[in-house]
C-alpha cells in the first residue's frame, strides 16, 4: 500500500490542495524475493482513498491466481472487496463482499482474513461488531461478534479467530472455544495437522496450536 502525493487544482484562480489517501498496489517476485517487479496499481477508490489502516490480504488459490482482499472507503462505506490476477499485473474488476454495508466515518483497523484451498475461497471480516464468513458470490454468514478477525484453512477445516468479550475466541467448523481470556490481535497460520495461532498478551506474543 502506498500513499499518493497531494495534487493541486486551480479553482476560481487559486490553487487548492486536493488530499488523496492510500491506494492499493501490488508487486511480485520470481526469484524468491531477491528482486521485485515494479509497483502495479490494483485499485484506487473514486472517493479518494481506500481504508487508511486496514491491512490488505493476498493469497494464491489452487489455480495459481493471486487473490487480494482489502477494506474500501467508498461514499462513506467501509466494506470489503476482492480482486484477482493470473499474472500479478492485470487485476479483475473488484467484487464487493457481500450484501450488507458499513457506513463509518473512521477506519476500524480490522482487515479480516483471506484463505484458499482446492475448490474453495473463503473470506472472514468484521462489519460493525459482527464477524462474517463468506465465499465470493455467496451470502455472508455471521459466525460471531468481535474484532481483529483472522482466518485459516487446514485439512478441510475452517478456522476463524477474533477478539470477543471473553478474549481470543477461535471458531472451528461451527464451534467456538476460548484461546486466551486477555489476548488481542490474533493471527492464524496453516501448519501440518492443524493451525498455529499467535496473539498479543500482557505485552508479549503467545503461541498456541489448534487441532
Amino acid at each position: 500500500m502506498e500513499f499518493l502525493h497531494r495534487r493541486r487544482q486551480s479553482i476560481g484562480g487559486s490553487l487548492l490542495p486536493i488530499p488523496k489517501g492510500p491506494k492499493l498496489y501490488a508487486s511480485h517476485s520470481m526469484d524468491g524475493g531477491t528482486t521485485w517487479s515494479k509497483n502495479i496499481a490494483v485499485y484506487e477508490s473514486p472517493s479518494g482513498s481506500i481504508c487508511e489502516c486496514c491491512s490488505p490480504s493476498a493469497v494464491f488459490d489452487a489455480a495459481g491466481r493471486i487473490l487480494v482482499m482489502w477494506r474500501n472507503s467508498l461514499d462513506g462505506a467501509r466494506d470489503m472487496y476482492l480482486a484477482s490476477s493470473r499474472n500479478g499485473e492485470h487485476f479483475s474488476t473488484l467484487q464487493k463482499l457481500r450484501t450488507g454495508t458499513w457506513v463509518l466515518n473512521a477506519c476500524p483497523m480490522d482487515g479480516g482474513g483471506l484463505a484458499a484451498a482446492p475448490g474453495k475461497i473463503l473470506t472472514a471480516w468484521r462489519r460493525d461488531g459482527n464477524v462474517y464468513l463468506a465465499e465470493p458470490d455467496r451470502p455472508e454468514r455471521q459466525v460471531g461478534q468481535g474484532k481483529d478477525v483472522a482466518l485459516a484453512l487446514s485439512g478441510g477445516r475452517t478456522y476463524v479467530s477474533w477478539v470477543g468479550t471473553s478474549g481470543v475466541e477461535p471458531w472451528i467448523d461451527g464451534s467456538t472455544v476460548l484461546l486466551s481470556p486477555r489476548g488481542t490481535s490474533p493471527a492464524l497460520c496453516s501448519v501440518p495437522g492443524g493451525v498455529l495461532a499467535a496473539w498479543e498478551n500482557d505485552g508479549g506474543i503467545q503461541l498456541g496450536r489448534t487441532p
